[in-house]
């Protein structure tokens, strides 16, 4: 455990994460906030980790926002909590560019290895932006979307602007963020937002996971770095990111190993 708001299980290169308060839909508060960048930390620090898995605790993914803390925007001398709407607060840069509600969803598209989320139940409002920041997304049939934020009278402000432009239709993020509707699991798949419905999003997940585990470590966090940087680069920083990427890799002893281990017909040994 990170804290008691979040779950880490690291087996066969794989890191199983939990958010972990199922009794409440796996709302956000402020420890669930506190957890992730001690998560980041951890998941960096373990080079065995390739790919991470990250599902909800219970039925649901994450609810978003505990309510609680809306409750405590009404009364601005509240304190510590991330979410507190005191003048000018949330323009603190607290992680790199972002404040500390746009890491919690920020961080996992960060990360040097990919990242799945598997969605089960709902995924709202901060929830969904949270798995919006995996590489890619597996739900479940019966699992449930909203930008839910105008509910509540405030925007979307951790980081879905960002990602979801180079994800969604600009005109149906419009709407679904101008109406906060719920959207189920086939409208969130046509848009967009999931990458796929599957019986059993964890099992799905888990076992993608332990196909991109079993590739090139090196070239797996390779690979996720030069497509996160294709979105904000020229065409001519691209192929050049392209080039220094493998220029770094051909002939390191992992990519041998993988060249062999192909021409060999058996499972490669890499290091981590």
């Amino acid at each position: 455990m990170i804290n008691d708001r979040i779950s880490l299980d690291v087996s066969n290169h794989v890191a199983h994460v939990k958010l972990s308060r199922p009794e409440k839909m796996n709302a956000l508060d402020p420890e669930m906030f506190a957890a992730i960048p001690m998560l980041e930390e951890q998941l960096r620090a373990d080079k065995s980790v390739r790919v991470v898995v990250l599902s909800g605790a219970g039925d649901n993914f994450c609810a978003g926002l505990d309510k609680s803390n809306f409750s405590a925007m009404l009364s601005p001398q509240s304190g510590d909590n991330v979410q507190t709407a005191t003048a000018g607060g949330l323009s603190e840069r607290t992680h790199g560019i972002a404040n500390a509600p746009q890491y919690a969803a920020w961080m996992w598209r960060k990360l040097p290895m990919p990242v799945i989320a598997a969605i089960d139940g709902v995924a709202l409002g901060g929830g969904l932006q949270i798995a919006l920041g995996a590489d890619f997304r597996y739900a479940s049939a019966t699992s449930r979307y909203s930008i839910l934020e105008l509910k509540w009278g405030i925007v979307p402000d951790m980081s879905s602007t960002q990602i979801m432009r180079h994800m969604v239709r600009d005109d149906i993020i419009r709407e679904l963020t101008y109406t906060a509707k719920i959207f189920s699991a086939e409208q969130a798949k046509e848009w967009g937002f999931i990458t796929d419905i599957v019986d059993d999003p964890v099992a799905h997940a888990m076992d993608i996971a332990a196909q991109i585990a079993d590739k090139n470590p090196d070239a797996i966090r390779a690979a996720k770095q030069i497509i996160d940087r294709s979105y904000y680069q020229s065409e001519a920083e691209g192929l050049m990111t392209e080039s220094a990427a493998q220029d770094q890799i051909i002939g390191t002893p992992n990519q041998i190993e993988a060249v062999m281990a192909a021409m060999q017909n058996r499972k490669p040994t890499f290091s981590d």
